[in-house]
Order: C-alpha cells, then structure tokens, then sequence
C-alpha cells in the first residue's frame, strides 16, 4: 500500500501561527522605519538648505535673494514652499519644507514685479532664517491631524535653533517649538 507524502493539518496550523508572529513583528518594525526614513529625509534637506543660505551670506552679506531653485527645482520661490520627499506632488508629500526672513515671514527670494521690487519682497531684511518642516495634514484645516502623527514636525533657525516636535501646528509661529514636553533637540 502506497501512501500519498503531504502536510498535515495541525503542521499547517503550526506554519500558519509562526507566520502571523513573524508578520505582528515585522510590519510595525518596517512602518517604524518608513517614518524615521522620512524624518531623516526632512532633516538632510533642512540642513543642506541652511548650509546653503550660509554660503550665500557669505558672498552676499545678506540672505536677501537666496533661491534654493538650483538645487530642488521643485521649490516655488513665490511662497518659500518645497515639498518632501523632494519632486513629490501634493497627493504623495509627506512634508512641507517653509523658508522664511525670520522678521519679516516672508520668502527670501526677491520678487520683482515690472522691474520693481514687490512690497513683500522690501520687507524681507535678509538678517536672519528659519525653515520650518511641517508633516502634511490630512484635509486643508490649519488644525486637522497630520497624515503621520506619530511623526516629527522640525524646526531650524539662524541663531542655532534645532527643535522637532510630535504636537500638532507647534512651528507654526517659526519661532520655536512650543512649551510642550515632547520637544527635542536634533
């Protein structure tokens, strides 16, 4: 008599539970690391961005003008505006990168309308930055919840400022990252 070789049942039953523990572990694990991938892309951009405007003071006096176009051609000098991952569109950014003069608010970029400088762009002093890294909220409202919550919100400043935070709109003002007990140092 011939028997026919195969799995049991409770053999089935046994890979099935070791591969619902693996797969308990390891997606968590890798959305984890989705995360601190788009946290550390959101930082190298920020920081190469700020060395940038350092080098640009350094041949100008002033920040005044600087436009980070020639490296993210994706940033709208307009509204100070890059979204990250760099080249992503509204639908799939997970950041939003804001470089302003830290007086004025404005975009250091010098618009001209005519040949003119704009009044905006006269406001800009040029004297000091912040680049605020914000995570992409879920609808339009200023206080929706952000797409990734669990995430950071960063801050970089001219005067050595470096602050990342998880609550919610707490760069909003560029001028730190609130009084909340979840801000960082990076």
């Amino acid at each position: 008599m011939k028997y026919i070789k195969g799995f049991t049942l409770i053999e089935l039953m046994v890979a099935i539970v070791i591969l619902a523990i693996l797969s308990a572990i390891a997606v968590p694990m890798y959305q984890k690391y989705l995360l601190r991938n788009d946290l550390a892309i959101a930082k190298q951009v920020s920081l190469n961005i700020a060395n940038e405007l350092e080098r640009f003071k350094s041949k100008n006096y002033s920040y005044k003008g600087f436009n980070p176009n020639y490296i993210y051609t994706s940033y709208d000098p307009n509204t100070g505006v890059l979204l990250l991952p760099v080249g992503s569109s509204g639908s799939n950014a997970k950041y939003i990168l804001t470089l302003v003069d830290l007086t004025s608010k404005k975009p250091l970029t010098v618009k001209s309308s005519g040949g003119i400088e704009t009044a905006d762009s006269k406001q800009v002093r040029g004297l000091n930055w912040a680049i605020k890294v914000e995570r992409v909220k879920v609808s339009s409202d200023a206080n929706a919840q952000p797409k990734e919550p669990q995430n950071y919100d960063l801050l970089l400043k001219s005067d050595g400022v470096r602050c990342m935070t998880t609550s919610n709109n707490a760069v909003k003002d560029f001028v730190s990252c609130g009084n909340t007990t979840d801000v960082e140092r990076w």
